[in-house]
């Protein structure tokens, strides 16, 4: 394969490509030959646009940034919450939940650091109103993670007006761009693994009577799926959660799950993350067989020979139990055509039906 295909491939992965205009409603963008700021998102000025946070800063300096991030035009619903979780900061995959870097969005635009036990706990509301998690993809700023957060809860949820009361996190990881692509992809493959083991214990730490669901994007996908086979008895590196079931035990935990366009091999809910599927109450998968730059995940060291899942679809979905009902796949090809973008994707009329339709699915 000549080395710029592969080349474009990590780009794509990284986050580095350009994409076309979005059709969605929500997505503007300025025309270059016309003087002034250029217009992003929701009639945001560039201009206006803070860098990513750093990670290692003083909490007061991040909160700082944090209330500096321009998501002020985005609104709630009054029953729902918003809560931003990072594990940007954490080393270690042992790290416990009480590590997590926790806030809460208060009075439009602030955020406020709470406990994570204050999400995990009692619902104050006593309605015990179900989580919806958002788990970005690489080479995510904490800025554009939590932007693309707030658009996800914009168009899918904002106007879903026979959606109940929910509480929506952004999950964050740290994905933020380090020098040299090839470099970037090896290293957030195994950073998304690792991180996958803080997102095992925050969902084991749900209580189970709280409906649960979990949408992951790209490399989102990847620490999702990573976390679901470790809560159901997985290994990840030849290391384990300390309080999972045994494999194959049966336990589960029911999760409601949307994947869109996950960089991680076709086989692995039959190879290296069969675990999860036993966590799984419906999945949602939206793949694209036009993705250019996913079209060449296969010729990556990391996916050995095998394509993306969010390329192909599941590979080996007869062998997945009771698949007919609880897998729906959406080839979004000719919605999206060959972009690897996410605003694409949350932006077509088709793919918010088809996940709302999954996203609240009580278990079986």
């Amino acid at each position: 394969m000549p080395s710029y295909r592969l080349f474009g491939f990590i780009l794509a992965i990284c986050g580095l490509a350009q994409t076309n205009a979005s059709h969605g409603q929500n997505v503007l963008y300025g025309n270059p030959s016309v003087s002034g700021p250029v217009v992003l998102e929701r009639g945001i000025p560039s201009s206006t646009i803070e860098p990513a946070v750093p990670t290692g800063l003083p909490d007061e300096v991040i909160e700082q940034r944090l209330q500096a991030l321009p998501n002020s035009a985005f609104d709630k619903r009054a029953s729902d919450e918003i809560w931003l979780i990072s594990s940007r900061h954490l080393c270690s995959r042992h790290a416990s939940i009480e590590s997590l870097d926790v806030k809460k969005r208060v009075n439009g635009s602030h955020w406020k650091t709470e406990s994570v036990h204050s999400l995990l706990g009692p619902d104050p509301t006593g309605m015990n109103r179900p989580i919806v998690v958002f788990v970005h993809g690489n080479r995510w700023p904490l800025d554009k993670a939590i932007r693309r957060g707030l658009q996800t809860y914009d168009q899918t949820i904002f106007p879903w007006r026979d959606a109940p009361s929910l509480r929506f996190v952004i999950w964050t990881w740290p994905s933020d761009a380090i020098p040299g692509p090839i470099r970037d992809v090896k290293t957030k493959a195994s950073k998304a693994d690792q991180h996958a083991f803080h997102f095992a214990r925050f969902l084991q730490s749900v209580a189970p009577p709280t409906p649960l669901s979990v949408v992951g994007y790209s490399y989102g996908g990847r620490v999702s799926l990573g976390a679901l086979h470790l809560m159901g008895g997985g290994r990840i590196d030849g290391y384990h959660l300390s309080n999972a079931p045994p494999a194959f035990s049966g336990v589960s935990q029911r999760i409601n799950l949307t994947l869109v366009v996950p960089a991680i091999r076709n086989n692995c809910l039959i190879g290296t993350r069969a675990q999860a599927y036993s966590q799984i109450n419906r999945l949602f998968l939206v793949y694209n067989n036009r993705d250019r730059y996913l079209n060449l995940f296969k010729f990556t060291r990391f996916g050995g020979k095998n394509p993306a899942l969010g390329y192909t679809g599941v590979c080996g979905l007869s062998r997945l139990p009771d698949h007919t009902y609880r897998v729906d796949q959406f080839n979004a090809s000719r919605a999206v055509g060959t972009d690897h973008d996410f605003l694409e994707y949350i932006s077509d009329q088709r793919i918010e039906t088809r996940l709302r339709a999954h996203l609240l699915l009580p278990a079986d």
